[in-house]
């Protein structure tokens, strides 16, 4: 008789016993992949042969053999199990695209400042939209915002060819502090004055990775008389810390770097009038997501925040100890 796929009692389950049955021609092996008593097994196997009204296997000495209406309902089974399959792997596709993704980069000193805090408060208002993280150099932001593979970027301090190619936010003022190795000898002052530091040899950035980092540095040394000699050039904060922490030279750097790991390195205030760097966000001109938006107004929003903070003394006394 014709197969037909309009049986009222018929269920997966059932296509699913007979197909591990098939396969292993044997009862109890089956049980066993299938994680089910044999007997049950058995029960099924009877109640899909009865409700098809045909023989699908042969039960001979040797073990079971599937009969030519065994053998052929057995590729419809397949084909039923694999279109199902298929269709559940579809309707999760529009369950995750359900859920809208904004892809973010950031330099690691924003992350504790501003992001982490931001990212708590515009979760509370969009639970289902999901953020994705991407640690990047500025410059890496930069060219991920052109191939659009990031939505946002947090780049710190930009350079001036940033306002011109994307919607610059600025997000924060941050004072610029010297960073000197731990033996050196203005180290365990309270405060220096950025001339102090005209003899030194600094450290400085790549200009691929961190573009006009090192104009900005110069701008504000030359603001009290004097151009920095760079000796190294670093591709990251860390390797930043950790050069200057080797006594391979002095640098600058905005504040909340210090909130990375620094060992062999001490962040020392500047006297006023301290220089600062403003910290922006920068995404691309034509993108008009509403929720990039809204988590770039977490993002002004956290900032503008008063915060508690520790006296200066007992943050320079943990600087000198880090």
């Amino acid at each position: 008789m014709p197969f037909s796929y309009t049986r009222e009692r018929m269920e997966l389950r059932h296509l699913r016993y007979f197909v591990t049955v098939a396969e292993e021609l044997n009862v109890s092996r089956a049980s066993a992949r299938l994680r089910i008593s044999q007997p049950a097994v058995s029960r099924q196997l009877r109640d899909l042969e009865e409700e098809l009204g045909v023989e699908l296997f042969r039960r001979e000495k040797s073990g079971l053999k599937l009969t030519p209406a065994g053998e052929t309902f057995l590729a419809h089974a397949r084909d039923l199990l694999r279109r199902s399959g298929d269709a559940v792997k579809q309707m999760e596709s529009f369950s995750k695209c359900a859920k809208e993704i904004i892809t973010v980069g950031y330099i690691a000193p924003v992350l504790a400042s501003i992001l982490t805090p931001a990212l708590r408060r515009f979760s509370q208002q969009h639970s289902n939209v999901e953020v994705a993280l991407r640690e990047m150099s500025p410059a890496d932001q930069l060219k991920a915002l052109r191939e659009r593979r990031i939505d946002l970027g947090l780049i710190g301090n930009p350079c001036p060819e940033v306002e011109r190619e994307f919607a610059v936010t600025a997000l924060t003022r941050i004072p610029f502090q010297a960073v000197l190795p731990d033996n050196h000898l203005l180290a365990l002052r309270k405060r220096i004055a950025l001339s102090e530091l005209e003899a030194e040899e600094f450290v400085g950035f790549a200009e691929e990775k961190f573009p006009g980092r090192n104009a900005a540095i110069c701008a504000v040394c030359q603001a009290v008389g004097f151009t920095p000699r760079f000796g190294q050039h670093v591709e990251s904060l860390t390797a930043l810390l950790a050069t200057v922490g080797a006594g391979k030279g002095v640098t600058l750097a905005p504040a909340e770097v210090g909130q990375l790991p620094h060992p062999k390195a001490v962040f020392v205030p500047l006297k006023p009038p301290a220089p600062s760097v403003i910290s922006v966000a920068a995404r691309r001109r034509d993108d008009s997501n509403p929720l990039v938006q809204a988590l770039l107004d977490s993002c002004r929003n956290e900032t503008s925040t008063p915060r508690r903070s520790q006296p200066a003394g007992k943050r320079q006394q943990r600087a000198r100890l880090s």
